[in-house]
């Protein structure tokens, strides 16, 4: 399937592979910029308000300045109205088309947040659960959203449970597992790459990462557990570096963006836990961290663990995600907040070699199909609707929640969790969720 941005430029019609490289010479010596996007920055801050930018054809939301750090602006949104061709559309291109297809030099990377496939080890069996409502079908989670990944150069969420059928859980507050066959999903979706640094894959100890490790590799999908890289290379050529970790340590994050260039990465990714559980807003530590991440050499800094999204941020030559919140979510049978979004990195090769960030795009999504309860279905948001404005703002720093928002269910674990950490300043190392 194609991939499209606004209304109907074309970025990439060709999917990244499944081949794992272990090094490789170095392919560029310095990072490019993102020059394209700090124009459109610099434009936006002196006109203010809502721009159109009629070569690209999508809205662009004036950037909000972070409050401490002239440098720093939060990402304005490149809102991507989800594009499907209409079935029994061709998707082959004659050979002059793709010879002549001036994206060629361009790769896709597609991000998303918590996936917990599976459930709650006390309310395993119970209905509406992941297990109930998914059952063997597991081209059905990642359904609504798989043209996306499908159509990009790579995939990457946050994997937050474990694949096991060990069935003696940590002594802990919330176990989250699924069945190893719950791996398929990830691959039926298209997902190449994900994090296993996060507090729940060590849900069924030592057994449960092992064999959610051993699913993955089976399945050739690639991961990195706490302190680990691992380098991925599309099938079209690009090398990916990825960094993972849930214990943060500056000399550590150094030592891992370091590795990952010399082993011929020329793009990195940087993979984090941290944040405040049911926060909208990065705590100072994760802007320091995250910041200096990008300044040890990084493209992309990732994180997860906040449940509900928070802003992007555009810093030097690198871009920030600091919460993309749930995604396929097995952890609340109705979470409140079910805003979530699909970013998508363009990143462009040079002719001198060299690969720099040129866009990014957000798709607004809900983590369910159904508004009502969680159906496990990610799916994206109607062009124009209240979910999409909300994600909007949520990206781009500038939501405030409402005083009459409804509290989560009770019994859902990531309810009770965001209650009783909301508003605190706990980091990932701390937090149980």
């Amino acid at each position: 399937m194609q991939l499209y941005s606004g209304k109907g430029r074309r970025l990439s019609s060709k999917k990244g592979g499944k081949r794992l490289s272990g090094g490789g010479k170095r392919l560029c010596s310095k990072r490019g910029g993102l020059a394209p996007v700090a124009g459109v920055l610099a434009i936006a801050c002196c006109l203010g308000g809502l721009l159109w930018c009629a070569q690209a054809g999508f809205p662009i939301r004036l950037a909000q300045q972070a409050p401490d750090d002239s440098d720093s602006l939060f990402y304005p949104l490149h809102l991507s109205a989800p594009v499907q061709e209409e079935e029994g559309t061709s998707h082959e291109e004659s050979p002059e088309a793709e010879k002549q297809d001036p994206q060629a030099d361009r790769f896709v990377l597609s991000f998303a947040g918590d996936c917990t496939l599976g459930a709650e080890h006390d309310t395993w069996s119970r209905s509406g659960n992941f297990p109930d409502v998914v059952g063997d079908d597991y081209a059905y989670p990642l359904a609504g959203v798989k043209y996306l990944f499908a159509g990009d150069d790579f995939t990457f969420v946050n994997l937050e449970c474990a694949l096991t059928d060990a069935d003696t859980p940590a002594d802990k507050t919330y176990r989250f597992r699924g069945l190893p066959a719950y791996g398929q999903i990830l691959t039926e979706g298209s997902v190449e790459g994900v994090s296993l640094a996060n507090n729940h894959s060590l849900d069924y100890g030592a057994e449960g990462l092992t064999d959610t490790r051993q699913v993955l590799a089976e399945l050739g999908v690639a991961a990195g557990g706490d302190g680990e890289t691992f380098l991925y290379t599309t099938d079209r050529g690009l090398k990916v570096g990825v960094y993972t970790a849930y214990h943060l340590g500056r000399a550590q994050i150094q030592k891992g963006i370091t590795s990952l260039r010399e082993a011929g990465a020329e793009v990195v990714i940087a993979a984090f836990h941290s944040g405040t559980e049911g926060s909208y807003t990065p705590t100072e530590n994760q802007k320091s961290l995250f910041r200096y991440t990008i300044d040890c050499g990084a493209d992309i800094v990732y994180n997860a663990h906040p449940h509900v999204l928070q802003p992007m941020e555009s810093y030097h030559d690198g871009v920030i995600f600091y919460s993309l919140g749930n995604f396929c979510f097995g952890g609340n049978r109705n979470p409140s907040d079910k805003d979530t979004a699909v970013i998508q990195v363009t990143v462009e090769r040079t002719e001198e070699g060299t690969v720099r960030l040129a866009e990014v795009d957000a798709v607004p999504c809900s983590v369910s199909s159904r508004s009502d309860r969680n159906d496990y279905q990610p799916t994206p948001y109607p062009e124009g609707s209240a979910g999409a404005d909300r994600v909007e703002r949520k990206l781009a720093g500038t939501y405030r929640k409402p005083t009459s928002d409804p509290v989560q269910q009770a019994d859902s674990p990531a309810a009770q969790t965001i209650a009783a950490t909301a508003g605190s300043a706990v980091e990932s190392t701390e937090n149980g969720m």
